[in-house]
This record gives structure tokens, C-alpha cells and sequence, in this order.
């Protein structure tokens, strides 16, 4: 299980929130393959300040981040990342990628929501490296992010899941 982090800074109130979220991995696998998941850096979706319209703010493929809405980007705190995992199975293994949304709770009440946008290599595809060769899954996603009433700035916490199927 992995952690990521998550900064909410409210200007007004001058409150910083963290957000731990844990990965939960669950495999689709027959019992004579060989694969084994390794999860590497966590999504940090950085510090930004939160309008009064909400929005959302993205990480891409490439650990890049833009943001929607009312959402202003801060360049302080902890470096973003897009979330990577290592995948060593024998070559030619098609994989494909479920990861549904995830809700998570703020400790001022409120929620927000955690959606995978995408993958690189994109799901399905086929590994090409031999074990011990490892292929690298990188991971993009979106944190939608309500108005103040919905979504307070405090401390958000909660999971989401990727299932890799093995073919």
C-alpha cells in the first residue's frame, strides 16, 4: 500500500490539509502466472488554492499539472507526481487497467472525488521485457474539487483501488 499527498491552502483562513490515500491493489491473475506489481511514487496533486467555484486539478502521464475552475496552482510544497508503478511479468502479457473513483472525506466534512484519466502505456497493452525487466506504468488523474460548502479545505483522506488483469 502506498501513500499520496494532497495540499489544500485556503488564503482566508491560512489552513494547509493534507490528503493520504492509499492504494489498494488487487489482481486478476491465474494461479501459474507470474506477475508482480511494485508501486513506485505516489500522486502528489501538490498546494493550490481553492475559489469559490471549485474545479478540478489534473496530473498527467507525465507528472504535469493544470487546473479548472475557481482552482489557482501554487508553486510551493511538496513537487507533484503522477502516480508509477513497475509491472514485471513475462513479455507478452496483455494487461489491462479498472480503477474506479474514489470519494475521499475531508475532516471538515465535505468530500472530494479521485478519478484516474489515463495510463501510459494506455490499457490494455502488452509488456515487452522478460522478468526480472520490468515495464513502467505511469498514471494520470483528476481531483475534482467542489465549492467551499462541499468541499472545505481540511484534511481529505481515502482510498482508491487499480486491478490489473493479467491475459
Amino acid at each position: 500500500m502506498k501513500n499520496c499527498r494532497l495540499r489544500i491552502f485556503n488564503n482566508k483562513q491560512r489552513k494547509f490539509s493534507v490528503l493520504f490515500c492509499l492504494i489498494c491493489l488487487f489482481f486478476s491473475f491465474t494461479a501459474d502466472s507470474q506477475i508482480t506489481i511494485f508501486p513506485v511514487q505516489d500522486f502528489n496533486f501538490g498546494t493550490f488554492y481553492q475559489g469559490n467555484s471549485g474545479g478540478t486539478v489534473d496530473i498527467s502521464t507525465a507528472g504535469l499539472r493544470s487546473a479548472t475552475g475557481g482552482i489557482i496552482l501554487l508553486n510551493t510544497g511538496p513537487a507533484v507526481a503522477q502516480a508509477i508503478f513497475d509491472i514485471e511479468a513475462p513479455a507478452g502479457s496483455n494487461i489491462s487497467i479498472n480503477t474506479p473513483d474514489a470519494i475521499l472525506t475531508g475532516s471538515n466534512g465535505g468530500t472530494l472525488t479521485l478519478h484516474i484519466t489515463g495510463t501510459d502505456p494506455g490499457s490494455p497493452f502488452s509488456t515487452i521485457v522478460a522478468p526480472p525487466g520490468l515495464t513502467r506504468l505511469q498514471v494520470s488523474g483528476s481531483l475534482v474539487i467542489g465549492d467551499q460548502i462541499t468541499s472545505p479545505p481540511g484534511a481529505y483522506q481515502g482510498t482508491f483501488s487499480v486491478t490489473f488483469n493479467q491475459e
